[in-house]
């Protein structure tokens, strides 16, 4: 049996990770490349040195597609709605970000005004055809798209026409027709890339899907190219947004279920390490050098959205791991606004030119630079000493800052790090209000490169007892993406009250969808059984947002009804046991059936001292430290650390305040817990 491989390109790092059968992990690490992103996946491909011919399954999860949105870097597009409503994605909603802000502007499109047309066809609210599409309106559609080419304004075209999710015959029109008078132009039908209910969110998320449909398209073919010159003879699955895989071809046609791919391998992999640690519930805390995403795992599963915003008010109507992101890497720069106040991000130094301390050309003082310069990095032993951090520009750069403050650099990079914490802890506590949890019952899974170095400070600030620092942090979603399931999940809207539909109406749709659903999960490479979950997307009566629901065809929709009432109790503090209840969409989860793999991380045998050195630091309250200094593999499991002290590894560095002890289990994950004095003080 060959390796299985996981690789993950992030805006700084590309990783990877290949699991053997007998347990045993080999890793590579390599700087990503953000203008030609396949090339960092060929060479830390190379860079591992496993043939081929070796492995079997290769799953890739990317941010390519995260960071060509949020840098609007993707696609011309030209938008498709029917007539009168080609100012949807201007209009968007009624809903302010901040609602007495007077100069809050909405967020901008990803299609210019100029480039929306509106069609002469009509479908009404229950799939009826009203005005029936013309030649006549398609000979329209053709010219505008002439138009634009001539003066070369568009790459794509994304077609979002009015109630097309109950009806998809003019939308299925308009694209043969330019399947057959464009070829060249890549398209997006609303109704492939988005079969629900609310135009805006659907034509946001069909927008998003052609926006970066040429620049996966590319990638994806780059990535085809590298692994024919390895000889690679599986097929390369890459990572969607739910933590399923999708192989190129299929990829291609949707792109946008890749948006959050590199999020979601982070997901997966935290998970993974919770259950080994014990936690059936837990908060991942994935930062990077550009980013930190926050998911949730509530008695072992990672939670599930239709709702993701690309930023807010640009929502995503696709189905995505629950996870929220911010600016809050190694590599986000702090920086005073005109009030004079400190700001850490989400503007980011990335990979390169990089921090300061990189001595790439970066000038501006960053997470990373405050991090050196407080004694909590090794300016010789970052990523094991491939990539050496200079002190003295770290301090220039941090000194800038200190200047404008008016304090000194120790100072300065204290708050920086106070601040980039305080954003941390305030996205998960958004996150957990939302879902109506208390942090303080969940375990904290920190990885990625810069999060061990902050999972503590920001357990403290929850109110969070238990943290857990897997093995090799670091690479922690590459590991999320080599073990990932393959999965399919369906969405589709049905709007209707509970009195109205039958159970047999109900039982025959979701078996349309599921049959579908099987066929795409076949197609993905499926062999053997799978998991299937049935839920409904529910609401009270006149309510704007609704619930999904688990069905159980044993229970029926009485069984669904009452999980509802019970859910929103929970959630809200109260249920109306009488009220009408609207069942929105149906939605179908298959996952394949597949055993987690027993990984060989740790079996060192205790050493008497496996300390390196003493090294002076800053503790978390700014107090000048020494610091006990180790090396992770040096480490026996059952070790006992207390604080403050420094535990390196190649890809990441764990910091253990005073106050706070680390122990490692027998699955060689740190355990890191307040003492119980420090609590009482």
């Amino acid at each position: 049996m060959g390796r299985i491989v996981g690789i993950d390109t992030g805006g700084t790092f590309t990783d990877l990770v290949a699991l053997a059968e007998d347990g045993t992990v080999h890793l590579a690490k390599e700087p990503s490349s953000p203008d030609r992103p396949a090339d960092a996946f060929a060479r830390v491909l190379e860079k591992s040195g496993i043939p081929g011919t070796d492995i079997e399954r290769l799953v890739h999860g990317t941010t390519v597609a995260a960071n060509a949105i949020i840098q609007r870097k993707g696609a011309r597009l030209l938008f498709v709605s029917t007539s009168g409503f080609e100012d949807i994605p201007f209009i968007q909603r009624i809903n302010r970000e901040r609602a007495y802000d007077l100069h809050w502007v909405k967020p901008e499109p990803l299609v210019l005004r100029s480039n929306c047309m509106g069609l002469k066809e009509r479908c009404g609210s229950r799939g009826e055809i009203i005005l029936p599409l013309e030649d006549s309106a398609l000979e329209d559609l053709g010219k505008f798209i002439g138009s634009r080419l001539e003066r070369d304004e568009i790459d794509a075209i994304s077609v979002c026409l009015l109630f097309s999710f109950l009806n998809p015959t003019h939308e299925i029109a308009v694209g043969a027709y330019l399947e057959k008078n464009f070829p060249r132009l890549l398209v997006s039908l609303s109704h492939q890339v988005a079969p629900v209910w609310r135009e805006y969110e659907r034509s946001s998320t069909v927008l998003a899907d052609a926006f970066v449909k040429p620049l996966l398209d590319r990638y994806c073919i780059d990535l085809v190219t590298a692994l024919e010159k390895v000889q690679l003879r599986c097929p390369c699955a890459l990572l969607k947004s739910n933590g399923g895989t999708s192989l190129p071809d299929n990829a291609r046609k949707r792109p946008v279920d890749l948006i959050f791919s590199g999020m979601a391998g982070g997901v997966v992999g935290g998970r993974y390490f919770a259950r080994r640690a014990g936690f059936q519930n837990a908060i991942t805390f994935d930062m990077g050098g550009t980013s930190c995403d926050v998911g949730i795992i509530i008695d072992g599963d990672q939670q599930f959205s239709t709702e993701f915003e690309i930023e807010w008010g640009l929502p995503v109507a696709i189905p995505t791991i629950e996870v929220r992101t911010l600016g809050a890497g190694g590599g986000s720069i702090a920086w005073i606004d005109k009030g004079g106040l400190l700001n850490v991000g989400p503007q980011s130094a990335g990979g390169d030119p990089g921090p300061a301390c990189y001595g790439a050309g970066g000038t501006a003082p960053t997470v990373t630079d405050a991090n050196l310069l407080l004694g909590r990095l090794n300016p010789l032993y970052f990523l094991g000493g491939e990539v050496p951090l200079d002190f003295d520009l770290a301090a220039v750069a941090m000194d800038g800052l200190a200047v404008d403050m008016g304090v000194s650099r120790i100072e300065a990079a204290i708050a920086v790090i106070d601040i980039a914490n305080e954003n941390m802890t305030n996205a998960i506590r958004i996150l957990s209000i939302e879902l109506g949890i208390e942090p303080c019952d969940f375990a904290l899974v920190a990885f990625g490169g810069a999060g061990p170095l902050h999972a503590a400070a920001v357990a403290r600030k929850l109110g969070i007892v238990n943290v857990v620092v897997p093995p090799h942090p670091g690479l922690c979603s590459a590991f999320g993406a080599a073990i990932s399931e393959l999965r399919v999940e369906k969405v589709q809207t049905f709007s209707t009250r509970h009195q109205n539909v039958s159970e047999e109406e109900i039982r025959n749709r979701f078996d349309a969808i599921s049959k579908e659903a099987e066929e795409e999960l076949r197609s993905e490479g499926l062999s053997g059984s799978f998991r299937c979950t049935l839920s409904i997307s529910m609401r009270y009566y006149q309510q704007n947002y609704e619930e999904d629901i688990e069905y159980r065809k044993r229970d029926g929709l009485e069984g669904a009804l009452s999980g509802f009432h019970e859910r929103h109790r929970r959630q809200y503090g109260y249920h109306f046991e009488d009220e009408t209840i609207e069942l929105v969409h149906f939605k179908v989860s298959l996952v394949e059936e597949k055993c987690s793999p027993d990984l060989r991380l740790n079996e060192k045998v205790a050493e008497p001292d496996s300390s390196l050195s003493r090294r002076s630091g800053y503790d978390v309250d700014g107090e000048s430290s020494d610091f006990f200094v180790y090396r992770r593999e040096a480490l026996a499991l059952a070790s006992h650390l207390s604080g403050p002290a420094i535990v390196e590894e190649v890809d990441s560095t764990t910091f253990l305040p005073s106050g706070f002890e680390l122990r490692i289990d027998g699955g060689g994950n740190f355990l890191l817990n307040e003492a119980p004095q420090s609590v009482t003080k």
